[in-house]
């Protein structure tokens, strides 16, 4: 604004003064080179001065839209006001001397306002730019979708304290070579073959198998002739199926092969007597056990005797078996037939009152049997 006053000013001074006149006023013409200089020199202020009155009478601002966000703003008059301000511009640049002398002599006047024009236009001009600006960062705001908030890595890497992995050392695993266990698997003895052997016998028979255990008992027999066991289990299961033949088989084998028993030779004994043999049944019931050792032996031999009719042998044997053992009543009612078959009921009556004592074991047959006796025998 100095360089437009200093301007003014030379233009007054090398124009004289103006006289006035009462009714016309008259503006001596200028030369035709001073026109042109005096032209340059005002159309700047012209430019100025309707550029603040433009400013002055707009409302407010209208920002036209930005094209993109890297283009700068641009703020566009409308057509109208600019045509308008044209229009005013030539008619300015085609106006006579005396319309522009009238013009520099308003300018001193309004020389405060034109200043203040020109900083609400540049007030105006800096907030056009700051709407620019703001309106072209609006759509890539609006295009970037919102992120949370992430804690800031690169600063958290810095500032945190190192960590100190502190492991536990552990002792070294040596590759040891594990003890191999060896099983020296040792061929069972005789003795407890025969018995798994046994125990599968058993078994079978119980499971109603009795030919398997027949088999078992075969084998268990060629193993161990001299053992009686296999033998007395052998036939005892062929006499479950009914075969007396094959026991009786079975049993003299054992005697073949040197077995001394008391129970395969009364077994052999009972099977005669079975087929009514009773002289072959005397013949398998030798002497050569001992009567302590064997009483049944002998009490079966006492009654093969008596049937036989061989009584004072019965008797014998029956007396001998009830001393020793004087409780079993059958050894006295034995010896009470015996004696009452050799003609001494005395002897009888004595023996037939020791079984009535004690007759607990006796059936209920014999206990009739006994009572009958007793009366018949009475003296």
């Amino acid at each position: 604004m100095s360089v437009i006053n200093k301007m003014l000013q030379d233009l007054e001074q090398r124009q004289p003064s103006l006289s006035t006149v009462s009714g016309r006023q008259k503006v001596p013409q200028p030369a035709s080179g001073s026109k042109t200089r005096l032209l340059l020199l005002t159309l700047p202020v012209l430019l100025v001065l309707l550029g603040g009155l433009w400013f002055s009478q707009r409302p407010q601002l209208q920002a036209q839209p930005v094209i993109g966000a890297d283009q700068p703003a641009v703020v566009t008059a409308e057509p109208a006001e600019l045509a308008g301000g044209q229009s005013d511009q030539q008619n300015k640049a085609e106006a006579g001397p005396a319309t522009i002398v009238a013009a520099l002599s308003a300018a001193s006047a309004g020389e405060h306002s034109a200043t203040t024009h020109q900083e609400e236009f540049a007030l105006a001009e800096n907030a056009v730019v700051d709407v620019a600006a703001v309106i072209a960062s609006e759509p890539a705001a609006q295009s970037m979708p919102e992120l949370p908030n992430q804690p800031d890595t690169s600063q958290t890497q810095l500032t945190a304290p190192p960590q100190v992995l502190v492991t536990e050392q552990q002792p070294a695993l040596t590759a040891s070579a594990k003890p191999k266990v060896t099983v020296d698997k040792q061929p069972l003895s005789v003795a407890a073959q025969q018995h798994n052997m046994q125990l599968r016998a058993n078994a079978s028979e119980a499971a109603g198998d009795t030919s398997a255990a027949i088999v078992i008992w075969q084998q268990l027999v060629a193993r161990q002739p001299a053992e009686a066991a296999g033998y007395l289990n052998l036939a005892r299961l062929w006499l479950k199926q009914q075969q007396v033949v094959s026991a009786s088989q079975v049993l003299l084998k054992a005697r073949q092969n040197g077995v001394v028993s008391a129970e395969i030779n009364m077994q052999l004994a009972q099977l005669a007597v079975r087929q009514g043999q009773w002289q072959q049944a005397l013949e398998f019931l030798s002497d050569q056990f001992e009567l302590a050792a064997e009483p049944e032996y002998f009490g079966f031999k006492a009654t093969v005797l008596q049937q036989l009719q061989q009584y004072e042998a019965a008797l014998g044997w029956y007396q001998r078996l009830q001393q020793l053992q004087p409780d079993q009543g059958r050894w006295s009612l034995g010896a009470a037939l015996a004696s009452e078959q050799l003609g001494q009921p005395l002897q009888a009556h004595r023996y037939y009152k020791h079984a009535w004592q004690y007759r607990q074991a006796l059936s209920a047959s014999s206990h009739n049997f006994i009572q009958q006796r007793l009366k018949a025998t009475e003296p």
